[in-house]
């Protein structure tokens, strides 16, 4: 019988994967385009601003938290200096590249993350698979291509993985990082207390994350200014979208945050808080900075005149354009309409926190780290089916939790139905029916089969984690 061969090194297998994960995601990005980007259509406003000398929380406010922001701001601001100036298409173009190169690095250092928890869990060989599952998942690479959410997602892991190590300080200030990044990180905070039985070392960790938070925000808040305050609103003010509560409310809309079409008018937007002076450089600006494809100034033409005909004649346009301009608003009341039934939701909040509240007593005053991991799965998981709001990019937080705390073949059948449902908001629901002529019936029979999917999806999860959990 001939001896087995020895194992190779345990990281010769992560290398390869990463030899091969890397050149196909920066190569996909030059020949494939995704239908839609969000970064283009939603970021590269705010992104075009910082060139006229108007910055998110000195000069407006923004939904996502600062260390996102300026994440963006400052890609944009690099693709520009290393790309050139060039026309806005060009800039456009420039930005959303630079936003996707970021993404592959983002998504390298989560392909780590996720090797080295599984590796210390369950061995070398499933954390190899849990990361060969993660590149060929379609949902992974429409996150990557499309949206900014694999840096926070990253951050997200990294908290994940300093817990299972047992390192609570580094993790208590890469999740205050996080949580100034898209505050979902922050809903392990709890899986933090667990890590130790000892009070200091609690009281330490969480002394760090008000630390990293309080610095973080401190220069946005000096000199009374409101911007971050309104970033702050407007997360409780929005209304609930693809999520059972806003099938409840009857939202059948995605995330939108600017003003409804009745708000679409310059001395509504006065009263809200948009200076004149302010109103006047939103116009300055090249039309094709709202709209890509827009009609730029001709020669006896300014940006000016070309806004306000656009204004008068389209649609598509005033959206787009009174969705920048809202965020110069310091009174947010056109964001709505306001939840028909708060009290359901709050009811839903108090059962959910006492839940929480009984596991987490349930639990010893310290995790070993397989229930560290576990518990951070289920904190996260019941934090997503208790919010009032979803969109298709959030699977990039889901995922790589599945992918860590069940086995493979478990965490196959999950990836993919979650990337099912991912598909069916966005691109088939959100690009091909909403909003088309003809086919309200499908739209909202559409986004009902994808919501209560994914919600059955993160439930049924959710539940076979909390027996693990209280199990082991």
């Amino acid at each position: 019988m001939c001896a087995s061969e020895p194992s190779p090194e345990p990281r010769h297998g992560l290398a390869l994967l990463l030899l091969l994960f890397v050149p196909l995601r920066l190569m996909s990005l030059v020949w494939y385009q995704p239908l839609h980007v969000e970064v283009a259509t939603f970021q590269f406003p705010f992104a075009y601003l910082q060139h006229h000398g108007l910055y998110p929380f000195f000069d407006y406010w923004l939904e996502h938290p600062p260390v996102l922001v300026y994440h963006f701001l400052g890609l944009a601001a690099a693709a520009r200096g290393l790309l050139g100036a060039g026309s806005v298409a060009w800039q456009a173009a420039c930005f959303v590249r630079a936003v996707q190169v970021s993404a592959v690095v983002w998504e390298t250092g989560s392909l780590a993350l996720i090797h080295r928890v599984v590796r210390r869990l369950r061995g070398e060989r499933q954390a190899l698979w849990a990361c060969w599952v993660y590149i060929a998942l379609f949902a992974t690479g429409f996150v990557s291509a499309s949206y900014l959410d694999n840096f926070p997602a990253f951050l997200l892991l990294a908290g994940v993985a300093l817990i299972a190590h047992g390192r609570l300080m580094w993790s208590a200030m890469v999740l205050g990082i996080g949580f100034m990044t898209k505050v979902f990180p922050a809903a392990l905070l709890p899986v933090l207390a667990k890590g130790t039985a000892r009070w200091p070392r609690r009281v330490l960790a969480g002394g760090a994350f008000a630390v990293v938070v309080g610095l973080t925000a401190a220069p946005f808040v000096v000199r009374d200014r409101p911007w971050l305050r309104c970033g702050l609103e407007c997360t409780m003010r929005r209304p609930p979208w693809e999520t059972v509560w806003a099938l409840l409310e009857g939202q059948y809309e995605f995330g939108y945050v600017g003003p409804q079409p009745s708000a679409f008018d310059p001395a509504y937007m006065r009263k809200c808080g948009v200076t004149d002076e302010q109103w006047r450089r939103l116009l300055d600006l090249p039309p094709s900075v709202y709209l890509r494809g827009a009609p730029e100034a001709k020669e006896g033409q300014t940006n000016a005149d070309v806004n306000r005909a656009l204004l008068a004649r389209h649609p598509r346009f005033r959206v787009a354009f009174y969705g920048v301009a809202s965020h110069f608003a310091t009174d947010l009341h056109f964001i709505g309409p306001p939840m028909k039934r708060p009290w359901l939701y709050a009811a839903a909040g108090v059962a959910f926190a006492l839940f929480y509240v009984w596991v987490f007593a349930r639990l010893p005053a310290e995790l070993s780290p397989e229930r560290r991991v576990l518990f951070a799965a289920f904190t996260v998981l019941l934090f997503f089916l208790y919010s009032k709001g979803w969109s298709p990019q959030f699977v990039a937080y889901v995922i790589p939790l599945f992918l860590i705390v069940f086995p493979t073949g478990e965490a196959v059948l999950w990836c993919l139905l979650l990337s099912v449902t991912a598909f069916l908001e966005m691109p088939v629901w959100a690009v091909y029916v909403h909003g088309r002529p003809g086919l309200a019936a499908l739209d909202r029979v559409l986004l009902q089969v994808a919501v209560l999917g994914r919600t059955a999806i993160l439930a049924v999860t959710l539940g076979r984690i909390y027996r693990r959990l209280l199990r082991k």
